[in-house]
């Protein structure tokens, strides 16, 4: 489990120890306010009134400017440690259930805080572990069965004394056996990508030419909705392991293709810009609405009904993923009947 040390302010100090600080601050503030009164009085010769005057605004100014101090110091140390805990909050808001907070102080409140938020981390991390553990058994167990279903579909679709209504009914079984094979796999990735924390295999590849490969594999598919594919890929080499980036390209341009018309266009473009490296995929499809925008990066959902036996809601889950551990981040534009940009960024090495 990995731990955040959040290390102690000196002056976040206890209640009884604050009130005391304060008087013996005050009593010091006293002590100078009087002898700056009486050094300046010393040295200038006013009047008995004039004197008194000075020595009570000197004692004054200099009490309130070293209580001012104490102030500071411990609203300061108590933001910090506010903050820390928020920035703690953030992770785990955002799925990193690792962090924990290691924070002892003389306040048995701000303890019992810390004591519950490593509490909640770690049923949360636990639960999160045994739910991947459960999704990557599952898949593995349930490929075999499909694998041995799709292969006997396979034979009955290229049967010569089939009726129509009976090669209709294979063709279903074919297509539903693969819709679950790629079920099956995609699950198992994600929870492999959910249990990495960085990507371990590295290799420096030529990133437009991948980009090329992707829509060179999705050509039938292209050509099956006569969609036209316009790239401007500058000549840009990556390094982080090619698998998993192109699985980032393919789901990308897969739900380009499944969201656009018949005849429609898609856009690919890569540039470099201020150290970083993007990708640009534009489609002139359906395009989506707010609320969809939303969701589309979580696991299982589809915003389009009409496309939910084209995919299975993990394909964008896959790619945040993958971007996640390669430092990268990706951005959705799109509205309703306007088509969608899908916006990748990586880190130029």
């Amino acid at each position: 489990m990995k731990k955040i040390k959040i290390r102690k302010p000196e002056y976040l100090l206890s209640p009884l120890r604050l009130t005391m600080g304060v008087l013996i601050t005050w009593l010091i503030g006293i002590v100078l306010g009087v002898g700056l009164s009486m050094l300046v009085t010393r040295y200038i010769n006013y009047g008995q009134n004039v004197q008194y005057v000075i020595i009570i605004v000197a004692f004054v100014l200099t009490c309130f400017l070293v209580a001012l101090l104490i102030s500071f110091l411990v609203t300061y140390g108590g933001m910090k440690l506010i903050n820390n805990i928020n920035e703690n909050l953030k992770k785990v808001s955002e799925g990193d259930y690792t962090a924990k907070l290691s924070l002892k102080t003389k306040s048995p409140q701000i303890n019992s805080v810390v004591d519950k938020f490593n509490e909640m981390v770690t049923q949360l991390n636990s639960v999160t572990v045994l739910k991947n553990d459960f999704i990557s058994g599952f898949s593995h167990e349930f490929k075999t069965p499909i694998v041995s279903l799709k292969g006997y579909a396979e034979l009955l679709a290229e049967g010569q004394n089939l009726t129509e209504e009976q090669k209709e009914y294979a063709r279903i079984i074919l297509e539903e056996s693969e819709r679950l094979s790629r079920l099956s796999e995609n699950s198992l990735m994600l929870a492999k990508l959910d249990s990495q924390t960085k990507i371990i295999e590295k290799k420096k590849f030529l990133l437009n030419g991948q980009i090329e490969d992707c829509v060179l594999l999705l050509d039938g598919a292209l050509k099956e909705k006569n969609i036209e594919v316009e790239m401007d890929l500058k000549k840009v080499y990556y390094s982080s392991d090619p698998y998993l980036i192109k699985e980032v390209w393919i789901n990308l341009l897969s739900n380009s293709i499944k969201y656009c018309d018949n005849g429609g266009k898609i856009s690919v473009k890569l540039r470099k810009e201020y150290g970083n490296i993007i990708v640009e995929i534009k489609d002139n499809g359906a395009g989506m609405t707010s609320e969809v925008k939303k969701h589309i990066f979580d696991k299982f959902y589809q915003g389009d009904v009409s496309h939910a036996s084209k995919g299975l809601g993990l394909g964008l889950t896959i790619v945040k993923r993958i971007l996640e551990l390669t430092k990268g981040t990706i951005e959705c534009q799109s509205s309703e009947g306007e088509g969608t940009t899908m916006t990748v960024k990586l880190k130029s090495k």
